[in-house]
């Protein structure tokens, strides 16, 4: 008698359990793609890059805006065609020769700190992130501590970078936010990539 109460509570424990489980699997399965699997968000994940050029020599910000505030942010920009990489290159007179790239297999993320009146000035371009449409770009700026010596000569410091078209999942229209150490938005550029 005891062993059928059990078996009985046992197939009732079994039938409340099927309830509850059936109708979750049918909703699931209505969440998945065209073949039956489930839709897959792009993952919010790193995007490699490799350093084109660095310095703190450059013309950039000397043609037409005189010496840049020293409370302005660094201008950043996204290049995808080599007319703009050309025109860039032009009007910095950066100190070295710039490498050509392959706009089609690669894009440019450019950071130019402006031109200063001292040394101790520089700015890296660190790290790089995409979260759907949106890319973050996280940019060191370092300047001199308030009273420090440091010599007396304008500088222009920038740092460009490639990274592969490939390494962006989605991509099409993308949202560029660069960011400072302290998490300070610096700037926001949309690109076709």
């Amino acid at each position: 008698m005891r062993v059928r109460a059990h078996r009985r509570y046992f197939a009732a424990g079994l039938l409340a359990v099927l309830v509850l489980l059936v109708p979750v699997a049918a909703l699931q399965s209505g969440c998945g793609t065209d073949n039956g699997t489930l839709m897959d968000e792009a993952a919010p994940h790193d995007v490699g890059f490799s350093t084109i050029a660095q310095g703190v020599s450059s013309q950039y910000g000397r043609f037409d805006e005189g010496t840049i505030p020293g409370d302005s942010p660094p201008e950043c920009i996204i290049i995808t065609e080599n007319e703009d990489y050309q025109r860039l290159q032009s009007l910095a007179s950066f100190s070295e020769e710039m490498p050509a790239v392959d706009f089609g297999q690669y894009i440019v993320i450019a950071a130019m700190q402006g031109t200063k009146n001292t040394g101790g000035f520089a700015i890296s371009i660190m790290h790089a992130s995409q979260d759907e449409t949106e890319v973050r770009v996280e940019v060191d700026i370092v300047e001199p501590e308030p009273g420090s010596i440091n010599v007396q000569m304008l500088t222009s410091p920038y740092h460009l970078v490639k990274a592969e078209r490939s390494s962006f999942d989605p991509r099409g229209r993308l949202n560029f936010t660069f960011v400072d150490q302290k998490d300070i938005s610096l700037s926001q550029e949309p690109a076709q990539i």
